[in-house]
């Protein structure tokens, strides 16, 4: 079937949806006899004021223009995730899947196709290969330019496990997480892929080469010494992709896990296990990880984790459940802990082993005993091995017509992560907010190390990963770049996506901080430091609650679970969960463990909290307890919300957040959150608050109880939770200017 062929299938099956409406809104007629002329002919009547065509390229002239995905007016109003009103104002009806997309796109690329030698020319000779990057189309304030909307670009991929297939909700323009009906159902979340005709280029700010660009300083040179591949031409099968050459065209997917094989290799013979057995599965599988699509709606060279009933099961080796003996360590909490060599992490940093196997097969629950972690560094026990499906792998594009002339290939290096509890809000926006927005007073003393995402960091991928082909002189596989524009394009309205959807691409990654929350670092001696998936808990939800409870050193955009446990010295809460969030209120406990309560024991006030050594998130997610159904709800607005208010109250509790970072966390921490929600300006208690204080509340307003723990005592009658005693409590009523505080009994006062 020729291009054009598919894209008058779609514009006739959205004609009636309101497109026809739409687009004839801005002069394009997606109903004519002459399609292609049509898309050709010049349209002196765009509309740029109606909503979502506002960063619509100011150079864009036609309704598909040749190599340009930015300039073309029909596929911007179908890709867009801000187009989704007709003229009128009335909801369009019907939205384009994400086979479709990918039909358009093709067009854009094959209306006028170059030559392989045009190609060439225009990049230099030996500067051009066969790249395949993670691709997605983004409203101009999420571009590298920041020019307008534009198709975006990453050689490195992020896809997310999960318990039931993915879900493309075409008027997001996005994969959703969230099972309707099922607040524990976690959908897979895809990556789609494509392969390109890319020049490597040095890095310049000035194009934008790559998004956030790096200056040099004291730890290493900067993004102008370095070289990026950028994209300059689509590859898809046919005729229609470079003048006089018929193509075939595919991608090849290998994911591999690896990590109960690196934890046997960091431990040695003594833990029971060795080659050959560990080079094989369940120590190291690729099988059951993620595929390419299968389903013809979704676009080629979509990557999909494959979904499984629970995100852990427990590891099971020649029939019998897989053990190991755990030899005497020193746990972090709970958790068996491999140490790092420096940054290098040559397996998982934590491991579960809170599972006794005996020697006839029957299992105990350490977890039951109150010494659990006294018992974990003891060792000299055999525990249960679990198993989770993510892992990392490459993306490689097989196109034989061209191999003579173009051998030299790049493939794409995928990520099968974590699920992400915040889907909704972005790493690399709250990157830029903490840079730009806070004030200087706070921005230092947030976290520990800066919330950097992983487009900015700079190593190469997995160099462990045999038939990959990546290189350890190639440390820019995870930046963002655009196609290349000469001159560049106006600036149009700098607009981010009014809906919010699931990103693949890096800048929605967290990166590397001591090991990470998607993707940890190792190395060797004498070669280079990359990134690798194994260095993450084994398995992942043994690490997440790790990250989760010491949030003032994790800066991912993740759950922050520090005022679920009781209080550490250097771990204060940093982006609050709200009681619902933590199961205070409610059943819905994001990591299914019941929060914090004020409670009282013989005359004395205590914080009922469950016990970090005892907390196991592992047991939860095999009882499939773990759930985004609220914290997926939660936008980069209200997040960002959240973390300002909670260093406006620590201010207000007296913390100099002018000292040094490390004394600043340690002076917060010695308060503990034990209540966290937003408050209604017009609710009772804010409204009388305000009139004693003479001061007026407005949103978004949190109420906030925060107190200094004294001693921790064990808690009379349930092993995994602790009593902590409560030496002074301060209610909190905080907006995004005022402060009021009101300690026991007294009156409301203003703090700011």
């Amino acid at each position: 079937m020729a291009l054009l062929d598919g894209v008058r299938a779609v514009c006739d099956r959205l004609a009636p949806h309101g497109w026809a409406d739409l687009l004839a809104a801005h002069g394009l007629d997606i109903g004519a006899v002459d399609l292609a002329a049509e898309l050709a002919r010049p349209l002196p009547g765009i509309d740029r004021e109606l909503p979502g065509f506002e960063d619509f390229s100011a150079e864009g002239r036609r309704g598909l223009e040749a190599r340009s995905p930015a300039r073309s007016l029909l596929f911007h109003a179908l890709a867009s995730p801000n187009v989704t009103r007709r003229p009128d104002g009335r909801e369009l009806t019907g939205f384009a899947t994400p086979a479709e997309l990918a039909a358009v796109e093709d067009q854009v690329f094959g209306v006028r196709p170059p030559s392989l030698a045009e190609l060439v020319a225009e990049a230099g000779p030996g500067n051009v290969a066969v790249v395949v990057f993670a691709t997605e189309y983004r409203p101009s304030g999420q571009t590298p330019h920041q020019r307008h909307a534009d198709l975006v670009f990453s050689r490195t991929g992020v896809c997310r496990v999960g318990t039931a297939p993915p879900r493309w909700d075409g008027r997001l323009r996005g994969f959703v997480p969230t099972v309707a009906g099922d607040p524990h159902g976690l959908r897979v979340l895809p990556a789609r892929y494509a392969p390109y005709l890319a020049v490597l280029t040095p890095g310049d700010e000035a194009s934008a080469v790559p998004m956030r660009f790096r200056p040099a300083d004291g730890s290493g040179p900067g993004d102008a010494a370095r070289r990026f591949w950028v994209p300059l031409h689509k590859l898809f099968p046919g005729d229609e992709c470079l003048r006089g050459r018929t193509l075939s065209v595919r991608l090849a997917v290998t994911h591999t896990n690896e990590k109960l094989r690196r934890v046997h290799l960091a431990l040695g013979p003594d833990a029971s296990w060795g080659r050959p057995d560990i080079d094989g599965p369940p120590f190291r599988f690729s099988d059951g990880i993620a595929e390419l699509a299968a389903d013809p709606e979704l676009a080629p060279g979509t990557v999909v984790p494959v979904p499984h009933p629970r995100l852990v099961e427990p590891a099971e080796h020649q029939g019998r459940p897989l053990t190991f003996r755990v030899p005497p360590n020193a746990p972090l909490s709970s958790s068996l802990n491999i140490p790092a060599e420096g940054l290098w992490r040559h397996g998982p940093e934590y491991v579960h082993v809170r599972t006794a196997v005996a020697d006839d097969g029957t299992e105990t629950d350490l977890n039951a005993r109150p010494d659990v972690a006294a018992a974990v560094a003891a060792g000299g026990y055999r525990a249960r091995h679990h198993l989770d499906f993510t892992g990392d792998g490459w993306v490689a594009a097989v196109v034989p017509e061209l191999a003579t002339d173009l051998p030299r290939g790049r493939s794409a290096y995928s990520l099968v992560a974590a699920p992400d509890f915040f889907p909704s809000t972005d790493q690399r926006e709250l990157t830029e907010w903490v840079a730009s927005r806070v004030p200087s007073r706070l921005r230092t003393t947030i976290w520990r190390v800066p919330p950097d995402p992983l487009s900015d960091e700079r190593f190469p991928a997995n160099l462990t990963l045999t038939g990959s082909g990546f290189r350890p002189d190639d440390d820019t596989v995870t930046a963002l770049v655009c196609l290349p524009q000469f001159p560049p394009g106006q600036r149009t309205r700098v607009v981010g996506a009014h809906t919010e959807r699931h990103s693949h691409l890096p800048d929605d990654a967290a990166g590397v901080f001591a090991p990470g929350w998607d993707v940890s670092v190792d190395g060797r001696v004498d070669g280079p430091v990359h990134l690798a998936a194994y260095g993450l808990g084994s398995p992942f939800p043994e690490d997440a609650k790790l990250c989760a409870a010491l949030s003032a050193f994790w800066p991912a955009v993740a759950p922050d679970a520090a005022r679920t446990f009781a209080p550490m010295p250097d771990w204060p809460t940093v982006a609050p969960l709200t009681d619902e969030e933590i199961g205070v209120v409610g059943d819905l406990p994001w990591d299914g463990v019941r929060g914090p309560r004020l409670v009282r024991v013989d005359g004395a006030d205590m914080v009922d909290h469950p016990s970090l050594d005892h907390a196991d998130y592992v047991a939860s997610s095999l009882r499939g307890a773990m759930t985004l159904a609220l914290t997926g709800a939660v936008r980069e607005d209200e997040y960002r919300s959240r973390v300002l208010a909670m260093a406006r109250a620590y201010e207000a509790l007296g913390v100099d957040t002018t000292q040094d970072p490390r004394t600043v966390t340690r002076a917060k921490a010695r308060w503990s959150v034990s209540s966290f929600r937003a408050l209604d300006p017009a609710d009772e208690e804010a409204v009388s608050a305000a009139g004693a204080a003479g001061v007026q509340l407005t949103a978004p307003l949190y109420r906030l109880v925060v107190v200094l723990p004294g001693a921790v005592r064990p808690h009379p009658t349930e092993v995994d939770r602790v009593h902590v005693e409560v030496r002074r409590r301060v209610d909190l009523l905080v907006d995004p200017v005022l402060v009021l505080t009101r300690e026991g009994a007294g009156e409301w006062g203003s703090s700011g």
